[in-house]
């Protein structure tokens, strides 16, 4: 598929972010910063798809929610989230279940499709992808 790329940041995933989720004192799931990688920033409705791979394997949709300016939202809510605007100078923060947590080294993968609403490029509504994602080696310490 044709999309548009624009890496403006270093980082688009903060590898230095990466956190551990606790609830009730035990390990469940990691969070992480990301950095939105086109200049204009966008409307959270414009995300045409947002997931999360762990060492090549995705992660379930509802075990992951999206964070901006205090307000999380489930990745589903995100194509109705037509007035929250996500600028480029913002950090995002991805929030992902998973039992038992993670440590270690993993390959983390966001893959995020955003589209660009003032670039038409063909009928019924098409418009620019921009493909905003990142592949990186991330390391979790142990307890």
């Amino acid at each position: 598929m044709f999309a548009m790329r624009m890496k403006l940041n270093e980082q688009i995933i903060k590898q230095e972010s990466v956190e551990a989720i606790f609830i009730n004192g035990k390990r469940s799931g990691f969070a992480f910063d990301v950095q939105l990688a086109y200049y204009r920033g966008h409307y959270l409705s414009d995300i045409d798809c947002l997931e999360v791979y762990l060492d090549g394997e995705k992660i379930s949709d509802e075990a992951i929610t999206f964070e901006l300016k205090g307000k999380e939202l489930p990745l589903y809510k995100l194509k109705y989230a037509v007035t929250e605007f996500w600028s480029q100078v913002d950090l995002a923060k991805i929030r992902v279940l998973k039992a038992g947590g993670i440590t270690g080294e993993h390959e983390l993968e966001l893959k995020l499709m955003l589209r660009i609403p003032y670039m038409q490029i063909g009928p019924d509504h098409q418009f620019m992808p921009l493909d905003s994602g990142e592949k990186v080696t991330i390391s979790m310490e142990g307890a």
